[in-house]
């Protein structure tokens, strides 16, 4: 240990310098008192680690000294000076605390004896308080880190339960009450297939454990969960010099109904996309095998009705194809907008124009009523053309023939609002919210025979609210329906050359 800190207490200097001298040259720090109250005092100053204290003293005699000691400074070891004749009270002294005593006369060698085992004793003392805290602070450690554990375990979103080589359920998480069917209250201290009804599960686990791997299994609603999902089941070994043991199993259960629902939107949408391309190339393969065949009708009229019918169904393939690979660019935002200023309604009126044919040929009236005030917007001409264009082919496709179409402009506030007014079959209440989502469309009677892919809203959207726009949609099934685009404004009239 370091300097170790000696004071010697008695009233005769002899003995004062005696036993300083035969602790001299030793890693000793020597301090010395004349009397009981000076060394009281000294000890309260500085304290020390060994007392060497005479036992007959006047005033405060040693017994004072060392009840003194052993109340205010309990860890200060006292080896007592005394005479032979009166080793008695050395005895006493011990029993009241003294470490141990020194019989005058003593040799030099005597007295670093005795000093050196109360050293040692404080060191052990030391080296043992240091044991302690160390065992104190990996105590605390392992409760910090069980009390981690234990927070992490409860905070999994995973069910998990935990068995022992029986199949008798040790210990679960919350997560494991709230997401399956539990059949028993409590369920630890019980076998799995008191709490779990279901064989396929129970089964899982004994292979587990029986076989020593890992065993995964996937379960519908309805069988251990009203959710989907996907289990696996781990045996817990213990390895040792004689082989491994098998001391249970955890198993934990994964919500997968999402990836699930995300799966059967995926084959609901190749078998979409499939059968949409599928229909417009079969009805294209007919009529060019009809032109091959050199069928005498179409003959008679140059063809015009037929390469009419395959162009529009070319077409529709074409605007599919392009919806899909506009949306996909846009939802996963790899989609660059090259921004130029555009005169609204040059772009609209570009598209009532292209549109026209399809309304005429149903016999549709379609007009375009713009504003007095013109107006810019920063647009991407091409995406923004084909959101407008999606608009207005969809109010040509639902309005019957014989129908009205009105487009009209106005600027209020810092937009430009587009609104297309149709006298079509209308939307109704239910089917209203669901517009927007993709691949959503309004099956009924009246839309039996329109064709489609639930796209066009989706991208009109996705367009409008890219370009910092809104979109509003109002209908009535026996009113027709109305879509407002609203677009901040750049420049108006005022400002235009």
């Amino acid at each position: 240990m370091e300097i170790v800190r000696v004071l010697i207490v008695d009233d005769e200097k002899v003995i004062r310098e005696g036993v300083e001298r035969s602790l001299a040259g030793r890693n000793y720090q020597i301090s010395k008192a004349e009397s009981g109250e000076i060394g009281i005092e000294m000890t309260k100053q500085n304290g020390y680690d060994i007392v060497l204290l005479d036992l007959m003293m006047p005033g405060i005699d040693g017994f004072g000294v060392l009840d003194w000691i052993k109340e205010h400074q309990p860890q200060i070891e006292v080896i007592v000076i005394t005479g032979f004749a009166t080793v008695s009270k050395a005895v006493t002294a011990m029993k009241q605390g003294a470490f141990d005593f020194v019989g005058k006369p003593f040799t030099p060698d005597y007295i670093r004896i005795v000093v050196e085992r109360a050293v040692d004793k404080i060191s052990l003392e030391a080296e043992a308080e240091k044991l302690r805290e160390e065992r104190i602070l990996s105590l605390e450690a392992i409760q910090n880190e069980q009390s981690l554990l234990k927070t992490v375990f409860g905070c999994m979103v995973e069910a998990v339960l935990i068995t022992d080589p029986n199949a008798v359920v040790v210990h679960h998480n919350p997560a494991a009450i709230k997401m399956l069917d539990i059949q028993t209250d409590p369920v630890i201290g019980k076998p799995l297939a008191d709490s779990i009804q279901d064989q396929v599960a129970v089964q899982m686990v004994h292979e587990a454990i029986a076989k020593n791997h890992v065993v995964t299994r996937e379960f519908a609603p309805g069988t251990v969960s009203r959710r989907y999902l996907r289990a696996h089941c781990s045996p817990v070994i213990s390895s040792n010099s004689e082989g491994d043991t098998i001391l249970g199993s955890v198993t934990t259960f994964e919500d997968v109904s999402t990836h699930k629902e995300i799966d059967k939107m995926k084959s609901e949408f190749v078998a979409m996309v499939a059968h949409e391309l599928k229909s417009p190339l079969a009805s294209i393969e007919q009529m060019i095998y009809a032109l091959q065949v050199n069928c005498k009708y179409e003959e008679a009229n140059s063809c015009n009705r037929l390469h009419g019918r395959m162009t529009v169904r070319t077409r529709d393939l074409l605007r599919l194809i392009e919806n899909l690979l506009n949306l996909s660019k846009l939802e996963s935002g790899t989609v660059v907008f090259n921004l130029e200023r555009t005169k609204g309604h040059e772009i609209i009126s570009d598209i009532v124009e292209v549109a026209r044919p399809q309304a005429e040929a149903k016999d549709i009236n379609i007009g375009f009523s713009p504003c007095s005030e013109d107006w810019l917007f920063n647009i991407d001409y091409d995406h923004m053309r084909t959101a407008i264009m999606n608009i207005v082919s969809n109010a040509i496709k639902y309005t019957p023939e014989g129908g009205d179409i009105s487009i009209t402009t106005s600027v209020i506030g810092g937009f430009a609002n587009l609104i297309c007014k149709d006298s079509g079959i209308g939307i109704s209440s239910d089917n209203l919210p669901h517009i927007f989502d993709r691949f959503y469309r309004v099956k009924g009677k009246a839309t039996r025979h329109i064709t489609g892919s639930g796209l066009g809203l989706s991208l009109v959207k996705e367009v409008v609210e890219a370009h910092q726009g809104y979109i509003d949609v109002r209908s009535d099934p026996d009113n027709g329906t109305t879509f407002t685009l609203s677009f901040p404004v750049v420049e108006t009239a005022d400002s235009i050359v």
